[in-house]
């Protein structure tokens, strides 16, 4: 690991766990064992290599972990569930990287409001991607399907913040079983 991508985990690491107002550019700098320089060698500032984070942590993640459903050849709402039902990739103490971050942080800065809603966008368009192929492999018919992934992103958010909000992944499985169900009784092609 290069000290840059050493800095980069360790300060996604901080903010994720304690938020980024609640972390100190010290504080990194100890956990990582690195001096300033080391840091402002990369990055400018704490902001700085915030939105670097957001782009290698919470970009990188959400894009990687949700693209893989499209290396699939059929069987798409399938595989999707499957992502879904994985409970071992979520961490249901300290919620979504991507919605923890947007929640502390968009409102306050619009360079981060900025980051955080092309993680958001890119994670809604590898959604519609992922229903536009069940469509044309005729498992799915939606009239909207834009409209359909925006709605599948917000309901995986929701059932984060509430499987964060009682600590219990099992709050979590019970509420991707009714996006399941909805897809069952609505979306699914008979």
């Amino acid at each position: 690991m290069t000290t840059k991508e050493k800095l980069l985990l360790v300060t996604f690491e901080e903010i994720y766990e304690n938020g980024y107002y609640s972390t100190s550019v010290d504080k990194i700098l100890k956990k990582a064992k690195m001096n300033k320089g080391s840091m402002y060698h990369y990055f400018k500032s704490k902001k700085e290599l915030v939105l670097a984070v957001i782009d290698v942590h919470v970009f990188g993640y959400i894009d990687k972990k949700y693209s893989a459903i499209l290396e699939v050849n059929d069987n798409y709402i399938e595989t999707m569930f499957k992502v879904l039902k994985n409970r071992d990739s979520f961490n249901f103490t300290l919620g979504c990287r991507l919605n923890s971050l947007v929640q502390e942080l968009s409102h306050h800065d619009k360079d981060f409001k900025i980051a955080l809603e092309k993680v958001y966008v890119n994670f809604e368009d590898v959604i519609e991607k992922v229903l536009l192929k069940a469509e044309a492999n005729n498992e799915i018919n939606h009239p909207n399907i834009k409209q359909l992934a925006i709605y599948v992103v917000a309901s995986i958010e929701g059932c984060l913040s509430t499987a964060k909000k009682s600590q219990d992944g099992e709050v979590f499985s019970n509420c991707i079983g009714q996006l399941e169900y909805y897809f069952d009784q609505v979306i699914i092609k008979k």
